[in-house]
């Protein structure tokens, strides 16, 4: 390697690890305020999509687009009950896979949320959960599991899984 390809590899390189860091800054700030969820309302088109990916045997057939809203506005309900510290790396999440660079980054998607097919979401999120890169994986996870969560937590959904609901109720 000459010196001349030397410097420039090395000014690419600075290039590009300062604009990662100046992504990662940006998409580090995330206020958390208690009680509150780090769901901002740009981050729902990307709720919806993941909730229809990831619930898509569990949707019915008719009323399927009320039920993915339900879905996703039981994700922000669920959470908010999330420690300050996991709601601030969920809002980092959200961040990196709402922004067009980690989306196409990280979930492999060069169209919108919105327009972002049923098989398009499915293969990130099944890339995504078995990414070769481990740090990466609990992102599937939390995405997942708040998911669940905040679906089988509705009420209307308990009869379908054959859950009689709480033998109790705590006042």
């Amino acid at each position: 390697m000459n010196r001349r390809k030397f410097f420039k590899f090395g000014a690419a390189g600075l290039l590009m690890a300062g604009g990662l860091g100046w992504l990662g800054k940006h998409f580090a700030q995330v206020d958390v305020i208690a009680g509150k969820s780090v769901v901002q309302p740009q981050h729902m088109s990307m709720l919806r999509a993941i909730a229809a990916g990831l619930l898509q045997p569990a949707l019915p057939a008719t009323g399927r687009t009320e039920a993915i809203e339900k879905a996703a506005n039981a994700f922000v309900d669920a959470s908010k009950t999330l420690a300050a510290s996991a709601q601030a790396e969920l809002g980092q999440l959200l961040n990196i896979l709402e922004n067009p660079v980690g989306r196409r980054l990280i979930a492999d998607l060069g169209t919108s949320w919105e327009e972002a097919t049923s098989a398009q979401v499915q293969a990130f999120l099944i890339s995504f959960r078995d990414h070769p890169i481990p740090a990466l994986q609990p992102g599937y996870h939390a995405l997942h599991d708040l998911m669940m969560a905040g679906w089988y937590g509705l009420p209307e959904q308990w009869a379908e899984m054959g859950y009689p609901g709480p033998p109790f109720q705590v006042s």
